[in-house]
């Protein structure tokens, strides 16, 4: 009596509308049969909407073209077995804007779900590129779904239900091939930008960016780059591959420029122009309503596509080479492409395929040619190149063969010169010994200060920087002494400019009498000013040279006419490892402020920076 009762139930759910009944035994239902409506209704007016408001459609896809209306999908699922059914609703179309699930059983709801590109991927279910619902199915009876579809870029809708591990088996192939073919496309890319790197040739930097757009736009079409690229920004979804149509068609003519035959074209101006307009329009499609801005899109790419077709035909007529020829299989590619989404996308011709496989075969075949092309074409070029390389040889050969005979006409003669020759080389090489000499000479006084015999200003300037890179490199610290005599101008006034001289010799030579190591260097930094760099030394070990020095100048005296003079010094230490060798005033910058806290302390002492109160 209940299988009775149930079998008259089946019978009435599918007089009222199409239904499709699942068991145990089901694993893939494509094409399944429902009804749509695109009258604007409420989830509540759907449920009651009579069955001649509804249109039937049997084992087909939906395709209405650009909508701009929800459309309402309803069908019923009968369960035929006893026990929960779990069954996985694929619409298999990953770029629909927005689609609302409603699985009704008996008046109450089992499922609400909204899932679609213009949403988080955290909305869906499954976290996964397509739009997969599941679904529980009530043992022995029938549920209805409603779907509400809304999308800007053609509503396509195809729908197919699935058993979990039908669905794993036929995804994991489809994932394959997939991988395979966008992994091929992105590996010519790679090619390309590689051959780019090696030969400079402009055409491979521009054939790898179409195959960029062209496995960017393989990888927008099935969903995998709003899964992976901007999951949490589905706003991106919409304009992605719209940019990357107009980026591939806008491509193409800068790529046909570099490897065009023919000089002049009757529409090259057109081409150009029309070219530029369309790159152009990037700044600012992202303001228009997305059903226009596919519109667009389609329309504006197809036909700038067919002019660079038509300029490439009439190149290929001019002037027919291997080049030309497979950029022109790999524009009509990419055309034949535009032409199909335009079909698909205004809904003028039902294919009745999913996953576009003709996408697939057309961006194969344009990636394929366009590597073709551009690798052919420079091996044209290099095959030219070594042909002209070739004839220059030969012509030089035959010049070489002509200044041969010259050369033996002119041997005797050399034979005569090269007793004159000799000895003039030998006066070159004692002139040169000479000039090396004073070179050598020249060297040395500008290095060196001609009063002190120590090193100059100049030579300390790097020398300065030269330790600062090796106390960076190491991290050694780095010291910097400045001398100052104490009341030199009294000197000067009192004992006269020769005895100042003489003061200012005597303090450069007990300074450089304290230095013992190879690196350590003093230079005269200016009037009665001295510098000491101490490379690798420690603040204690630079106070202690300085105080050294400041005592022996302190106990020296200069004997001057029968009269000595004793006078004093005041230092100023700074030491640090340096960080900044672009800075390497500061070493002299702070280490003469320590010098004129020395000077306002009283002079005869030796301060170091930063100045401790």
């Amino acid at each position: 009596m209940f299988f009775g009762g149930f079998t008259l139930l089946l019978i009435s759910v599918a007089s009222h509308a199409k239904g499709i009944t699942l068991d145990k035994h089901f694993k893939h239902l494509q094409d399944i049969s429902f009804a749509y409506t695109q009258q604007p209704l409420t989830p509540e007016q759907a449920k009651l909407l009579p069955a001649k408001s509804w249109q039937q459609l049997n084992q087909q896809s939906l395709n209405l073209g650009i909508a701009n209306h929800a459309v309402w999908i309803k069908f019923i699922m009968t369960n035929a077995e006893s026990y929960e059914l779990p069954a996985l609703l694929s619409i298999d179309n990953p770029l629909l804007d927005k689609v609302t699930v409603f699985h009704y059983h008996k008046g109450s709801t089992l499922l609400f779900k909204e899932i679609g590109d213009a949403l988080p991927l955290d909305n869906r279910q499954i976290k996964n590129e397509s739009l997969l619902v599941k679904l529980s199915l009530p043992p022995l009876s029938s549920s209805e779904v409603f779907l509400r579809v809304e999308t800007k870029g053609g509503v396509r809708v195809p729908i197919s239900v699935w058993q979990h591990d039908e669905y794993l088996k036929y995804k994991s192939k489809f994932n394959l091939l997939y991988g395979l073919l966008i992994g091929f496309v992105l590996s010519l890319a790679i090619t390309c930008f590689v051959l780019f790197g090696f030969s400079r040739k402009s055409y491979f930097a521009l054939s790898g960016c179409i195959l960029i757009t062209l496995w960017l736009q393989l990888v927008y079409l099935y969903g995998f780059g709003y899964r992976y690229f901007h999951p949490s920004i589905p706003s991106l979804q919409q304009l992605a591959i719209p940019c990357m149509l107009i980026i591939t068609t806008g491509l193409f003519q800068p790529l046909f420029n570099r490897m065009r035959q023919s000089n002049k074209s009757p529409i090259q101006s057109l081409q150009r122009w029309s070219n530029h307009l369309l790159l152009s329009s990037l700044l600012v499609i992202w303001l228009l309503p997305t059903s226009l801005l596919v519109s667009y899109t389609l329309i504006a790419s197809s036909l700038i596509m067919l002019i660079h077709c038509t300029a490439i035909v009439y190149d290929v007529k001019q002037s027919r080479s291997h080049p030309t020829s497979a950029l022109l299989c790999g524009a009509i590619s990419f055309f034949a492409a535009l032409v199909y989404l335009n079909i698909v996308v205004f809904g003028l011709f039902d294919f009745n395929t999913r996953g576009l496989p003709f996408m697939f075969i057309s961006f194969l075949v344009c990636a394929l040619s366009l590597s073709f092309a551009t690798i052919k074409y420079f091996l044209i070029e290099r095959d030219a190149q070594i042909a002209s390389q070739q004839a220059r040889i030969a012509q030089s050969e035959a010049q070489d063969a002509l200044l041969q005979e010259r050369i033996e006409l002119q041997e005797q003669a050399h034979l005569d010169l090269e007793a004159n020759i000799e000895e003039r080389t030998f006066e070159l090489q004692v002139t040169l010994r000479e000039l090396e000499e004073k070179n050598r000479a020249l060297e040395q006084m500008n290095m060196e200060d001609a009063l002190t015999q120590v090193k100059n200003r100049r030579y300390f300037d790097k020398k300065l920087v030269m330790d600062l890179r090796r106390s960076r490199r190491e991290q050694t610290p780095l010291s910097v002494i400045m001398f100052d005599i104490d009341h030199f101008k009294k000197i000067n006034d009192t004992y006269g400019h020769l005895t100042g001289d003489q003061a200012i010799q005597a303090v450069a030579q007990i300074i450089k009498s304290h230095l013992k190591r190879p690196l350590d260097e003093v230079a005269r930094y200016g009037g009665e000013e001295f510098v000491v760099l101490l490379p690798n030394t420690p603040l204690d070990g630079a106070l202690e040279i300085a105080q050294n020095v400041r005592q022996a100048i302190m106990d020296a005296a200069i004997k001057v006419a029968s009269t000595e003079i004793k006078f004093t010094i005041s230092a100023g230490v700074y030491c640090a490892v340096a960080e900044d060798i672009n800075n390497p005033g500061l070493f002299t910058d702070c280490a003469d402020k320590a010098l004129y806290h020395a000077k306002q302390s009283g002079r005869n002492r030796v301060v170091s920076f930063p100045i401790l109160d």
